[in-house]
């Protein structure tokens, strides 16, 4: 009997959000409609850039990472500011991220990642100074190369090698992807490459990589508040969490029900879209 009231209860929670954020995606959806209607030219553009997020979240939440390279090579065809672009997938990503790690809590041990989040949060503010300040497209067709290189190795390999951890390792993986965070909005790359070769099974994996991701993304936009020369419009890009998590509410259901093989070759297919879509945005 408790067991069926949790599950009710669970299924009703689960259906409140998901119905608020349907009304606040139509609230959301209507306005930019009526901008459209009016003629403002920059009304296609969020429409574009709202489609853009959906679809982004959706795939990228179904392993957990890769939100930013999906959303941010949309971005860069679609002309967007880079320090914009940034900060409206930054916002956008910490919602999901929120999300994800509301639903797997349960999983995560905070007390075991300090060392990972600790060195994560002192080089997100090196990438952010690097976007803002130098032309950072070596480093990121650099960094592309090298995901897109280990997701084929991880497609294509047989034998899975599994490696031993150790606070210092952390600290490494997760410095590696602060500064990848803070200069690409990838903070995810490293850490999720490092968590799959201590083979563990997907939930162990997520239970890492998505509150590191939660917080990284936390930092930056601290960070870009606190370096960037124009003010950020958090308002504005408010506007597009309830497409995001929307689709975040999706990915997330389809996770659920994959398998550790079907869930490992979405990971390494993952790495070679965030590979591919950080050189497209550099060159």
């Amino acid at each position: 009997m408790r067991l069926a009231k949790e599950a009710g209860s669970s299924v009703f929670a689960s259906s409140t959000l998901v119905g608020g954020l349907v009304l606040w995606a139509l609230y959301e959806f209507t306005n930019i409609e009526l901008a459209l209607v009016r003629g403002d030219g920059e009304a296609s553009r969020l429409l574009a850039i709202a489609a853009i997020v959906a679809v982004a979240a959706l795939v990228s939440s179904i392993a957990g990472f890769a939100f930013c390279a999906l959303a941010g090579s949309a971005f860069a065809y679609a002309g967007l500011d880079p320090v914009q672009a940034l900060q409206t997938m930054v916002l956008s990503s910490i919602a999901i991220q929120l999300y994800c790690v509301w639903k797997i809590r349960e999983s995560i041990r905070w007390f075991s990642l300090w060392p990972m989040l600790a060195a994560g949060a002192a080089t997100v503010p090196f990438g952010v100074q690097l976007l803002l300040h130098v032309d950072a497209t070596l480093y990121a067709i650099g960094l592309g190369v090298f995901l897109t290189a280990y997701g084929c190795y991880a497609v294509f390999r047989r034998d899975a090698c599994v490696m031993r951890g150790d606070a210092w390792r952390d600290a490494v993986a997760g410095a590696l992807g602060g500064f990848a965070g803070g200069l690409a909005g990838l903070p995810g790359s490293f850490v999720t490459i490092w968590c799959a070769m201590r083979g563990w099974d997907r939930l162990q994996q997520r239970a890492v990589y998505q509150p590191y991701i939660l917080v990284m993304q936390i930092v930056t936009i601290a960070c870009l508040r606190w370096e960037a020369v124009k003010p950020m419009q958090v308002a504005q890009d408010v506007r597009f969490v309830p497409f995001a998590l929307l689709g975040a509410v999706g990915g997330l259901a389809l996770f659920q029900r994959m398998t550790s093989k079907q869930f490992r070759a979405a990971l390494s297919a993952l790495l070679i879209v965030s590979g591919i879509g950080l050189m497209s945005r550099s060159l």
